[in-house]
């Protein structure tokens, strides 16, 4: 298994977009967060959590939806990550059709576009504090069909529901797994 290190490092030589690798280090918190909540060891915690940061490798050089997350999952393969990782960032992407089949892939597709929402939400608040984004305004934001208008709404309630969660619990967990990681996505 490559280590955190060498997985930030690549997520870095790929995506020269600041934006993109917050994002990244977003998702790989709420990853990390769900699986040392269900008890995994540190090991996989790790793994898991590359899978988060790795999940939009490739959308930077290759954003075409019919290819998103499939090269980005080749490289990883080629450079020797596990096949659960490749696997879950290949499947967060529903354009390709690859079905989710793991834990590991339900967490990144239902922390990907909702770490994007969250922080949307955040910066609409008088506070600009991740930390006091509340599940009524992560409600309320989604009514408002021009308010971070590419979020697909239906992904954001559809991960909650492949977690076996209520929105607002997904919503209180994320909140809970990327407030310690604010201040170095600069909220």
């Amino acid at each position: 298994m490559r280590s955190r290190d060498e997985a930030y490092a690549l997520l870095c030589e790929w995506n020269a977009n600041p934006s993109l690798r917050k994002h990244g280090l977003l998702v790989e918190a709420g990853v990390r967060g769900y699986a040392a909540d269900d008890g995994l060891g540190d090991a996989t915690v790790e793994q898991w959590g590359i899978a988060g940061l790795l999940h939009d490798l490739d959308y930077e050089r290759f954003p075409d939806p019919s290819t998103h997350g499939a090269i980005g999952a080749d490289e990883m393969a080629r450079r020797g990550y596990p096949d659960e990782v490749a696997h879950a960032v290949r499947s967060h992407n529903d354009a390709l059709g690859v079905p989710r089949t793991s834990r590991l892939d339900h967490l990144v597709y239902a922390c990907d576009e909702l770490a994007g929402f969250l922080v949307a939400v955040a910066l609409m608040r008088p506070s600009k504090r991740l930390a006091d984004v509340e599940p009524d305004n992560v409600r309320k934001r989604m009514k408002d069909k021009a308010f971070a208008r590419a979020v697909p709404r239906e992904m954001l309630l559809a991960g909650a529901v492949e977690l076996g969660l209520e929105l607002d619990t997904h919503v209180a967990n994320l909140v809970r797994y990327l407030t310690p990681i604010a201040p170095e996505v600069g909220l």
